[in-house]
């Protein structure tokens, strides 16, 4: 296996990568892609449930790759798999410890509190405000922590100054 490091120069990039080691099945699922390819079936039989999110989250920290695995059989329709693209962690970014502990707060935020930060950032991106400095305005919030939040969830996209609407697209 080749060693690949994530780059990573802005503290809100950690927030996917950490969050793939805040529950056993994610750190399973990534623990197992590490060493081989394998399909959502052979990954759900060997799990169980979560696996869907496990690799949402490392699709949208950028650490998934994705083939398609032909069938044995001919007809038979081919399948996804998935592999981790990376093995090692290269940050270049100074912070303070108070900012480290905002981002550390939110990767751990129980997900009915995540959820409603992000509910009310939607809300600000449907009347029209994408931007963070904006949002933060309206929401009385930490610009951190509204890049932050929106790079938690599955739902958002963080474009450097501004946060959309996450497409809702397959793993």
């Amino acid at each position: 296996m080749a060693k690949r490091a994530k780059l990573v120069s802005d503290i809100v990039e950690l927030v996917p990568i950490l969050q793939i080691f805040s529950t056993k099945i994610y750190r399973k699922v990534y623990e197992s892609l590490l060493d081989r390819w394998m399909t959502f079936k052979e990954l759900e039989n060997e799990f169980g449930d979560g696996v869907e999110e496990a690799l949402k989250i490392l699709k949208h920290a950028g650490m998934l790759e994705v083939k398609w695995r032909m069938p044995a059989n001919p007809g038979d329709t081919p399948e996804k798999e998935y592999h981790v693209s990376y093995t090692h962690l290269s940050a270049n970014f100074y912070t303070s410890l108070k900012d480290l502990n905002k981002i550390l707060e939110i990767i751990f935020l129980p997900d009915n509190e995540i959820e409603n930060i992000v509910s009310k950032i939607i809300d600000e991106i449907n009347v029209g405000r994408m931007s963070v400095p904006h949002i933060s305005r309206s929401l009385e919030l930490d610009p951190l922590i509204i890049r932050a939040a929106a790079k938690r969830s599955l739902k958002l996209n963080v474009k450097g100054q501004l946060i959309e609407l996450a497409k809702d697209q397959e793993i």
